[in-house]
């Protein structure tokens, strides 16, 4: 190829004449100075910007050591020969030059930035198997771009061989390099060899997403042999695969925890090191790391973001792209119909409809990546307030308990942990929305002019009456749980004295009692859905009114105003990309009140005072167990004290009953032993921060009343009610220091 065809002064002019070439023409093809340039440093551009994001993957990956096979060394070496190639190029060209021919620019600097590039595809391949990653995306889009990008090259520099104009190596050497680049490609498309070691424990069925090639899931094919099963004949739970190593409590609760321990610390400068632990046929509670008593207020959100914030970003750029290829295909329809209604080239019209095709395809596999990231968002959310719950639960002071219910509870992890969850679909439609509309409306304005104002203004005004109408809605939200908790708890209370319900035939009065609560409940949530639905006729109908009255002012300001084919179908399709940030508008606000009321709720709970852990003292070295010394216990800090002067002792392996009336203080002993009443004098000392019950315990406890436990004593020996009751306290062997490690 002759040098002065390639690139006048050093870089690429994109002339009319040029346009003639490529564009308006029978015959189309690309200019030899746009091969050698934008489509050579694109798909390095493409690694490069994915090389971030790959580096994140490796860095944060719980797998190390991929062994050497064909694929990873193949991809090696074949990466390897196509840097070769390049630097080959390269000293073509200095040769060149030495020898007096000119040489543009061009041909030092394209083999520079792929012998840059290429080298980094090298490290790359390096680190991820040395980290134990079996396939790269960043390396798939790279060489897919190369690939596509290089096949106007290839063709031109196969031509320029066959007809004998070739006039020096690089001919040559890119038709290798491009064959060579194609099984690289389809080397990507393939996923390399387990790893040996991981750090996630082995599962039965574990899920195949991570153990298939780029490609694969990307479209979802690993998941065809699960949907055919279930087409075939109902899925069972047995069929299911275990979770992602990521979505699980065992990785999820931590990440967690380090987040919202280091908030409360930071709120209240303390340092904590409490830990809770546990395994199949044990629960281990430390309260030794606590220093405080009543934990400063810290919100939960921010803990949640820092946490969970990344992954959920990475769903909002996806996000970001769905919506920018969303606003391309009524531009290709616009071009489609100009096409159809002018005499332009055919090949036009195949480009119009693959480009078309190509937009829609990877706007739906992005738009399904993207709800699998926020709903694993969500999944992950759910999981960490729900453990957060519990364990809150397990530490909540004496005074606070007295204004938290067990239904209540309840309905913080099983609703306000799930509306939490939900929000995670729709927070990005709080930009995403106003966005779609406003660019709507931008590309509007070019087909209809000042016409789409009076469509604007309907938007506009709907808006005070939507703001009015979700305030309203918040203030039922906030009364229907309210309404709920009380009836939860009121169930509560039923179902733990259903004996005494069913003894004196309180069945109706109660059933009445509970029918009134839910009553007041049903009334609520009428209301609610009356409003809610409002909202929905109002936004589903939005879209529709917007355009009718768009065109009928588009028509009427003008006599020449006339709506075509283009035009009006164009019109109709932005209008169509309206509807959906419009509709899901009464959505998004039934969830953001929902999600901000559940939010207070739950750090109204989280921010409840705490058990102090120094009530009681874990001095190793005491030979007793279980020591109480002139102990004065009360239920509160303000409040008299229930337990007065106690002294106990108890050996190691020693059972002790404590026998007395209903009301005598035997729970509430145990509960000083525990630490769950205020100490107000004395001394309490255990040898263990842990209390550990096990499968021993439990199995001695249905003999002897269990680790900490008690039991009901119904009838003397005479048959009569004594109205006693026996707290039975067991110190196994198995409860010391040595029983539980620390870790």
């Amino acid at each position: 190829m002759a040098a002065r065809e390639t690139c006048q002064n050093n870089f690429l002019i994109f002339t009319n004449t040029d346009a003639n070439l490529t564009w308006y023409t029978e015959t189309p093809d690309i200019t030899p100075c746009f091969q050698k340039t934008v489509l050579v440093w694109l798909p390095c551009a493409v690694l490069w910007a994915a090389c971030p994001l790959e580096t994140f993957y490796i860095l944060g990956s719980k797998t190390r050591d991929i062994p050497w096979n064909f694929h990873n060394v193949s991809q090696m070496i074949l990466t390897s020969t196509l840097i070769l190639l390049s630097l080959v190029d390269f000293g073509a060209a200095i040769y060149r030059y030495t020898n007096g021919y000119e040489v543009y620019s061009v041909a030092y600097y394209s083999p520079a930035v792929k012998v840059v590039t290429l080298g980094l595809s090298l490290t790359l391949l390096v680190y991820l198997r040395e980290n134990g990653l079996r396939t790269s995306f960043a390396q798939f889009l790279f060489f897919l771009v190369h690939v596509i990008c290089g096949v106007p090259q290839f063709k031109t520099e196969l031509i320029s061989l066959l007809q004998n104009e070739a006039e020096y190596s690089p001919t040559i050497t890119y038709l290798v390099y491009y064959v060579i680049s194609v099984l690289v490609f389809i080397l990507t498309c393939f996923v390399d060899k387990p790893p040996n070691f991981s750090q996630h424990p082995k599962v039965e069925k574990p899920c195949p997403e991570k153990n298939v090639s780029f490609p694969s899931r990307m479209f979802f094919t690993w998941l065809d042999p699960l949907v055919w099963k279930g087409y075939r004949s109902p899925l069972t739970h047995d069929q299911l695969w275990n979770l992602n190593p990521e979505d699980t409590s065992r990785v999820v609760v931590p990440k967690f925890d380090r987040r919202w321990d280091k908030a409360v610390r930071e709120a209240s400068n303390i340092s904590s090191d409490g830990k809770v632990s546990y395994s199949k046929s044990s629960i281990k509670i430390d309260f030794s790391g606590d220093q405080k008593i009543k934990t400063p207020y810290v919100s939960l959100l921010m803990p949640l973001i820092k946490a969970f914030g990344d992954t959920f970003l990475m769903g909002s750029f996806l996000k970001m792209a769905v919506d920018a290829l969303t606003f391309a295909n009524p531009q290709i329809l616009k071009q489609i119909i100009g096409f159809v209604e002018g005499d332009e080239p055919v090949w036009k019209g195949y480009l119009y409809a693959l480009l078309m095709l190509v937009c829609g395809t990877v706007q739906i596999v992005l738009h399904g990546h993207y709800f699998i990231k926020v709903q694993s968002v969500g999944l992950r959310v759910r999981t960490a307030l729900v453990s957060a719950i519990y364990r809150k639960a397990l530490r909540l002071s004496s005074t606070a308990r007295k204004d938290r219910t067990v239904g209540e509870i309840v309905n913080l992890m099983a609703v306000d942990a799930q509306r939490l969850m939900d929000i995670c679909l729709h927070v990005n439609l709080i930009w995403s929305a106003p966005i779609q509309i406003g660019l709507a409306v931008y590309f509007l304005w070019d087909l209809l002019g000042a016409s789409v104002l009076a469509g604007l203004a309907v938007m506009i005004i709907l808006i005070p009456v939507n703001s009015a109408i979700a305030n309203q809605m918040k203030k039922l939200q906030i009364r229907q749980m309210k309404y709920k908790d009380n009836r939860v708890k009121m169930m509560n209370e039923i179902l733990c004295g259903i004996r005494v319900l069913k003894q004196y035939a309180w069945e109706p009065s109660f059933e009445q009692y509970i029918q009134k609560l839910r009553s007041k409940e049903i009334d609520v949530l009428k209301q609610a859905a009356y409003l809610h639905g409002s909202t929905s006729f109002i936004w589903t109908c939005a879209p529709y009114i917007v355009s009718l009255v768009s065109f009928a002012t588009y028509v009427l300001i003008d006599e020449n105003h006339v709506l075509d084919a283009q035009r009006a179908f164009v019109s109709l399709s932005l209008f169509n990309i309206m509807r959906q940030p419009l509709a899901m508008v009464p959505q998004v606000i039934a969830s953001l009140i929902q999600a901000s009321v559940s939010l207070k709720r739950l750090n109204t709970f989280m921010n409840d005072a705490e058990l102090d852990p120094s009530s009681v003292a874990h001095d190793q070295f005491e030979n007793t167990p279980l020591i109480i010394e002139k102990g004065n216990f009360a239920w509160g800090p303000d409040e008299p004290p229930v337990l007065k002067n106690i002294s106990l002792r108890v050996r190691e392996g020693a059972l002790v009953a404590i026998v007395g009336m209903v009301g005598s203080g035997k729970s509430s002993l145990i509960s000083a032993m525990l630490g769950e009443m205020d100490k107000l004098s004395g001394t309490v000392n255990t040898k263990s921060h842990h209390f550990k019950l096990d499968e021993e315990a439990e199995e001695n406890g249905k003999h002897d009343g269990s680790a900490y436990g008690r039991r009901r004593m119904a009838q003397d020996d005479g048959g009569q009610h004594t109205g006693c009751e026996a707290a039975v306290i067991d110190i196994p062997k198995k409860i010391s220091s040595e029983a539980i490690p620390k870790d």
